[in-house]
């Protein structure tokens, strides 16, 4: 991944942030959610939501995708590689607790 630190200016790190909180947000709740909704135990559907976060590498090829044809900007590859990278990286912390 050709990843560029450098092209973000210092503000564009708060929407990172909110990038971060949306997509664990919307991966773990979405996850855990509908495990739940199929009758999994709460236990199990923690588990379900917490490795679904862990979708990193899938994330990074439809980055790769996008910005070769164009549909998003250097700056936004750089944030969404960032929260790709994160969310993998915490998964196996969170499934070790």
């Amino acid at each position: 991944m050709h990843t560029d630190f450098s092209v973000l200016p210092a503000g564009q790190w708060g929407w990172g942030a909110a990038i971060l909180a949306v997509a664990v947000v919307g991966k773990w709740g979405g996850a855990a959610g509908a495990a739940r909704l199929t009758g999994s135990d709460w236990r199990w559907s923690v588990a379900v939501g917490t490795l679904m976060n862990c979708r990193g590498l899938t994330e990074l090829f439809v980055l790769g995708i996008g910005s070769q044809i164009g549909v998003i900007t250097e700056q936004l590859f750089t944030l969404l590689v960032v929260m790709a990278v994160v969310t993998t990286a915490a998964t196996a912390p969170f499934w070790a607790a």
